[in-house]
């Protein structure tokens, strides 16, 4: 497999060492593409590209790729993706090996599944979801696309979670709730009620705070 990542900042170190680790010399990282950069902020023998001509020469030499966008920026994340799955290229699955999926219904494409992950039985995973180190999915949950379980973050069994939306650091999602898309729940944030979409909702219990807008720039697509 060849591969290139989108994106060459902190998460693309991470996703260099798990490619290594997950793949065992069956995947070759050809090249990052980042147009904020002209070189990786860390040491690395891998090409970074930045301007449309390199971005060319990634569609024609990869046959893989890995978005390496996290945070809250789910919307943007998915969306590169298709944009790249439209190219040719095919979304690699990364999942540790101290990570566990565990009997789900469906798993989506492109998924991250960190350390210490668990998404326990008869749940569902939409494409480009990312689940960090320690965080729990309990059972029968259903997520969309995109969605972020950020690190220690606890989704109790039964709830629904909508495309794009991610729920921070050390949260926790009561049972059998509803969370819109587009939703940011902030880190140690309690949640008691379903969460409208476009939500930002904080504290314990969490309350919202303001408007979610999610960004996507498809420029260098165009």
């Amino acid at each position: 497999m060849k591969v290139m990542l989108w994106g060459g900042k902190a998460k693309a170190r991470i996703i260099i060492e798990m490619i290594s680790e997950i793949y065992k010399g069956k995947a070759e990282i050809v090249g990052m593409f980042d147009k904020s950069l002209n070189k990786a902020p860390f040491h690395t023998t891998i090409n970074v590209y930045s301007d449309r001509i390199g971005l060319e020469y990634l569609f024609k030499n990869a046959t893989h790729f890995v978005v390496c966008i996290g945070g809250e920026h789910g919307y943007a994340r998915f969306n590169t993706a298709q944009r790249l799955i439209e190219k040719g290229l095919k979304p690699l699955n990364l999942i540790s090996k101290y990570g566990l999926l565990d009997k789900l219904y469906k798993c989506g494409e492109g998924v991250q599944v960190m350390p210490g992950a668990i998404v326990h039985k008869f749940s569902s995973v939409g494409r480009q979801c990312i689940f960090n180190t320690n965080s729990t999915v309990d059972h029968e949950c259903v997520l969309g696309d995109g969605v972020h379980v950020m690190g220690g973050a606890s989704i109790s069994g039964g709830v629904v979670v909508g495309d794009f939306s991610t729920i921070g650091t050390n949260a926790t999602i009561l049972p059998n709730l509803k969370i819109g898309k587009n939703v940011f729940v902030g880190a140690g944030a309690v949640v008691t009620k379903n969460i409208e979409d476009y939500a930002v909702v904080v504290g314990v219990p969490a309350k919202l705070i303001k408007r979610f807008t999610p960004r996507f720039d498809s420029t260098i697509f165009d």
